[in-house]
């Protein structure tokens, strides 16, 4: 039997999590593996959505678009957050997680032999969205900073590029890209008519006084950049679902014959929980970005003792990108610290080529304890 698949990457992290499964039983394990937030949505919203299971239209598919309560609340809190303009009723839709998101978006846009520029290290699952169409990614490195060179971008154009792909702040290394960069990049696209992939699924996990910048605030550029969002990082919610895609109204006219096909629509009861936090629960939100802003101080405080990891201190996110001296094998060296410590981390090759020799640390599920002890854990493995 032949698989369209065959030369897509099998799920990395699942294929860690099953090495893992000897150690998850073990009250000692620690998993700084998976992007997950160390909160659940807040408590009033948890209790308004209990009120609804009940109700037959919880039960139900909304429209393809999703709730249009929903996507005005979120139009009005992107407003707010981040100065952008959408009318919820043409240019947004939910749907189910940004990964959704994106791959809907790139079965949209994308077609066989068409290239994706993706600075690298990059998202895996964005990688495999884009192979999934046919077409091909074309990676470039970002400098020591972990910052994107727009003039590299460039010069990575050809007659087959569609359009460039950007995650920021970045998973896996947690960079924050420059306005400047952002702006630049922008002019490439609209000097070269490409599209601009705009995932920001961490926009409101900024620090150390950075900000988020969104292609989207370009109003000239309103028709070439598709902006991605979640609900699932800031408002606790992976479990539930539910993320965004914006895009012009001919985009989105589009990308709802693929909504349709593939999941009709996000989870109602996902859905309905995304609204009550937006309406009654953003103070209990900011509060955890701040509990995760104190967690990532420790963090940096603790790394700094193991000599053997060199990290870039970045301004977003809870991921830690350390590169690891004298490796040239990630895998095995997370294969090791696993069976050595009970403790996962990912291999940086996962995320491409640039990404070898580094490990991924996700600190948002930890607690202060735990950090302390992740790292007492770490600084063992590489010091004795």
């Amino acid at each position: 039997m032949k698989f369209h698949t065959e030369d897509i990457m099998y799920p990395p992290i699942l294929k860690l999590t099953e090495a893992a499964k000897r150690y998850v039983a073990s009250p000692d394990f620690l998993d700084l593996g998976q992007g997950l937030p160390g909160h659940i949505p807040p408590d009033k919203a948890l209790a308004s959505l209990r009120e609804r299971l009940s109700h037959p239209s919880t039960h139900l598919y909304t429209t393809d678009q999703g709730l249009l309560e929903l996507r005005e609340e979120l139009s009005l809190y992107l407003r707010q957050t981040a100065g952008i303009d959408i009318n919820p009723q043409t240019e947004l839709v939910i749907t189910a997680g940004a990964n959704n998101a994106f791959a809907g978006a790139a079965q949209t846009l994308i077609g066989p032999n068409e290239n994706v520029i993706m600075p690298t290290p990059y998202y895996f699952n964005s990688v495999m969205a884009v192979k999934l169409t046919g077409g091909n990614v074309k990676e470039i490195r970002t400098n020591a900073n972990f910052q994107v060179v727009s003039e590299d971008i460039e010069k990575a154009i050809d007659a087959n590029t569609r359009g460039i792909f950007l995650v920021s702040p970045n998973n896996p290394t947690g960079a924050v890209y420059e306005r400047k960069t952002i702006d630049s990049i922008v002019d490439i696209c609209l000097n070269h008519d490409l599209v601009l992939f705009s995932d920001e699924t961490y926009s409101r996990m900024v620090f150390d006084g950075s900000s988020h910048y969104s292609p989207r605030l370009r109003r000239d550029a309103t028709e070439n950049v598709i902006t991605i969002g979640s609900f699932s990082k800031d408002f606790g919610m992976s479990g539930w679902r539910v993320g965004y895609v914006i895009g012009p109204s001919q985009f989105i006219e589009q990308y709802l014959k693929v909504q349709d096909t593939v999941t009709i629509c996000a989870p109602t009861a996902g859905q309905l929980l995304a609204l009550e936090v937006l309406k009654n629960g953003l103070d209990a939100v900011e509060q955890e970005i701040e509990r995760l802003n104190l967690l990532r101080e420790l963090a940096y405080v603790r790394i700094r003792e193991i000599d053997q990891l060199e990290v870039i201190r970045t301004s977003g996110t809870f991921y830690m990108f350390p590169k690891v001296r004298d490796c040239t094998d990630s895998s095995a060296l997370v294969l090791d610290i696993l069976q050595s410590t009970g403790t996962l981390v990912l291999p940086g090759i996962i995320f491409g080529e640039a990404g070898e020799g580094h490990i991924r640390i996700s600190i948002g599920p930890l607690t202060p304890e735990a950090v302390d002890e992740a790292f007492d854990r770490l600084y063992s493995y590489f010091t004795t």
